[in-house]
């Protein structure tokens, strides 16, 4: 019997070492997932971004140009833009194992890049309330000062596309 005690006993105590591995495991396998999940938000809150900036940009470079659609787009953009930063989590870049745009520097330049990031929030905000007073001239102005903070920070941020 104490034979079979033994044999228990040892494959008990492997028994444990596979579950600290498993657990272990597992929990990396959930940051993965929840990095995965992270960057998919963030690219799904981008293209919400991207949409309403192209129906934007298509009505100020018309000669006649859909005001509606231009505050609609001024309205999306400016609710998005504030929560920018809150998109890339540490551990939600390139090292993620996922396809994603986001430069490293995005967390070793993490100053500059909230710094860019709440520049481009204060232009949104701004396009959007002048968007909402109905000038188009002063409309497109504002467009080209956002979109510029826009190029800022893809310079710096963003991976070229191939």
């Amino acid at each position: 019997m104490s034979q079979r005690v033994k044999t228990f006993a040892k494959p008990a105590s492997t028994g444990l070492c596979g579950l600290v591995l498993a657990a272990i495991l597992g929990g990396l396998a959930a940051e993965a997932a929840d990095m995965a999940t992270a960057i998919k938000d963030r690219q799904a809150h981008f293209k919400e971004i991207g949409k309403a900036t192209k129906a934007m940009v298509d009505q100020v470079k018309s000669p006649t140009p859909t005001l509606a659609v231009i505050q609609a787009s001024a309205k999306t953009i400016d609710s998005l833009a504030p929560q920018l930063p809150s998109w890339f989590p540490a551990g939600s870049g390139p090292e993620a194992g996922v396809k994603t745009g986001a430069k490293a520097e995005i967390w070793t330049k993490a100053d500059e890049f909230k710094k860019d990031a709440a520049a481009f929030a204060v232009e949104a905000h701004k396009f959007d309330m002048i968007a909402a007073g109905g000038d188009i001239g002063a409309i497109r102005m504002q467009a080209q000062a956002m979109g510029q903070t826009c190029k800022t920070c893809h310079q710096t941020f963003r991976q070229k596309d191939d």
